[in-house]
């Protein structure tokens, strides 16, 4: 059941992506040949208006395919009536935006459902710190604003910068007072530390305070963590580029699926908010500027703007298609990857 249940939450998840496509270009006159959920072999297909709906074998993707993009040859249509290359500049770019922001609006919806039952929220406001750290100039009543080149949005933040730089010395941003002071090389160490309550735990010598949840604070909180999910992404793919992430730690969409299963195994709330980082995830890096993602199109457009003339369409869709061939073979290294990690290997 939890197996079925992510297959069918990643499929939403596409259906989304897919709809923001498909509205934006109805609203915009564009036809729409093709709304496919899945790759492969159709399952299910029905014609409506001229639009071909299906849901097709391989859960892993899909597709809205508009008149005028390309021919089968890679050229133009000859009528023009209906054409995505004959819509104006800013309803193409705002077709190639929807999918990404339907995702990121699905995203930061699901993390306000998920943060509803809440009675109060953790806060970057520090309540309690041990004397050794007090040493160092933190003090009670500061809020943590930034650690290192991490900006923080939410508590989880400062957890997350914490145990990315374990091991070295910290720049600790923080907010006393009205005032932004930045204390540089703080030996932060995470030491065994007795609680209010007799029992002991690891930390870095910090507590931090938390607030009521009215029904502004979780909409205030479910906005910045929003922002902390983007930055999330942005931070993991600065880090691939240099080199720092394992290929084990990549998942695909094998390991999602898995991860989905496993925690909606566990609980609900917490299959939702991941499903909510996904989500948000789905939407920053289909805005990177490769050809394949919406992103590369949306790079082709503003080229078309700097030249005012559009890329010639068959080489567009040349570059396209290349492009595509690696995200494929990108994908089927992850896909290997994440089911051998599955086999413990």
């Amino acid at each position: 059941m939890s197996i079925l249940i992510a297959v069918l939450v990643f499929g939403l998840i596409v259906f989304l992506h897919e709809l923001g496509h498909f509205t934006a270009a109805k609203l915009s006159g564009v036809t729409v040949y093709r709304f496919s959920i899945g790759f492969g072999p159709a399952l299910i297909k029905k014609e409506i208006g001229g639009t071909l709906y299906a849901i097709r074998l391989l859960p892993l993707g899909g597709s809205v395919v508009m008149k005028g993009e390309y021919d089968e040859e890679g050229y133009e249509v000859e009528d023009k009536t209906g054409s995505f290359n004959a819509a104006s500049l800013p309803r193409r770019f705002a077709i190639c935006v929807a999918g990404p922001l339907m995702n990121f609006i699905t995203g930061l919806l699901l993390i306000v459902v998920t943060m509803w039952p809440a009675v109060r929220l953790p806060t970057n406001l520090i309540s309690h710190v041990e004397p050794e750290v007090r040493q160092l100039g933190i003090q009670e009543g500061d809020r943590i604003t930034a650690v290192n080149d991490f900006h923080v949005f939410v508590y989880g933040d400062i957890a997350s910068a914490l145990q990315l730089g374990s091991g070295r010395p910290f720049d600790i941003s923080l907010l006393r007072d009205g005032e932004e002071i930045r204390l540089k090389d703080l030996p932060l160490e995470m030491q065994v530390y007795e609680n209010q309550d007799g029992t002991k735990s690891r930390r870095y010598g910090l507590g931090f305070a938390t607030e009521e949840a009215t029904v502004g604070a979780k909409l205030r909180y479910s906005l910045r963590n929003s922002g902390s999910f983007v930055q999330s992404v942005t931070q993991g793919l600065k880090m691939m580029i240099q080199g720092q992430v394992k290929k084990n730690e990549v998942m695909g969409t094998v390991g999602i699926a898995n991860e989905i299963s496993a925690r909606a195994k566990t609980s609900a709330l917490d299959m939702w908010y991941f499903v909510s980082f996904l989500s948000i995830n789905l939407a920053v890096m289909n805005l990177l500027p490769i050809p394949g993602l919406d992103g590369g199109k949306i790079l082709f457009l503003l080229i078309e703007a700097v030249r005012r003339k559009p890329a010639p369409v068959k080489y567009e869709a040349i570059i396209q298609a290349v492009f595509l061939g690696l995200l494929f073979l990108l994908f089927i290294f992850v896909t290997f990857n994440d089911v051998m990690r599955l086999m413990g290997r």
